[in-house]
């Protein structure tokens, strides 16, 4: 990928990449979310977080967190997606997906969604960064519903997810948005 916009390309490599923690817990990869899959989990989930957080009184722009959550995992069509077993920190994973993104033919407004979700500076980063959180929680469960072993991920994300729907002040909301009454 280069300075020419191909965004198909871009596409096509998230729609193709299957997300590596679910593969290294034993779900094939043709079971295996990608990681398209999950940046729509998240941008859907953080715009319905969003919209309903509004009702609460947070001062939140849904299709602002929508489209961070969006093109959050973008850098992941060129880096691939690192898992945290391989010992690179989430630093110079932030890094090495933010030299990723600018090397893309994408807009620069696409570019500045990843650089907001990467810092958290503001409540869409936020609220999508949440939303990225709760995405893979239901994965998880999916997954554990179809008996697969994923609940180091599960118990990491629930975990997650309280802890920055707690910090927004928007736990109801998000069990609403989840269907998870106990979260």
């Amino acid at each position: 990928m280069g300075g020419d916009a191909d965004i198909v390309r871009v596409l096509e490599s998230l729609s193709a990449l299957a997300r590596t923690g679910w593969m290294l817990r034993g779900v094939p990869h043709q079971c295996a979310e990608s990681v398209a899959e999950h940046s729509f989990w998240s941008a859907v989930l953080a715009f319905e977080i969003a919209v309903r957080a509004r009702s609460v009184g947070v001062d939140v722009d849904p299709y602002g967190a929508a489209a961070i959550a969006l093109f959050h995992d973008v850098g992941e069509a060129v880096i691939g997606d690192i898992a945290k077993v391989s010992g690179i920190s989430e630093e110079e994973k932030v890094a090495a997906e933010e030299r990723a993104v600018r090397s893309m033919g994408l807009s620069g407004e696409a570019k500045g969604l990843v650089g907001r979700f990467n810092r958290g500076e503001d409540v869409e980063a936020r609220i999508a960064k949440l939303a990225e959180v709760l995405a893979t929680l239901l994965k998880a469960l999916s997954y554990e519903r179809r008996g697969f072993d994923v609940s180091d991920i599960r118990d990491n994300m629930l975990r997650r997810v309280r802890e920055l729907a707690g910090e927004l002040g928007v736990l109801e909301v998000v069990r609403e948005v989840s269907g998870i009454p106990d979260l």
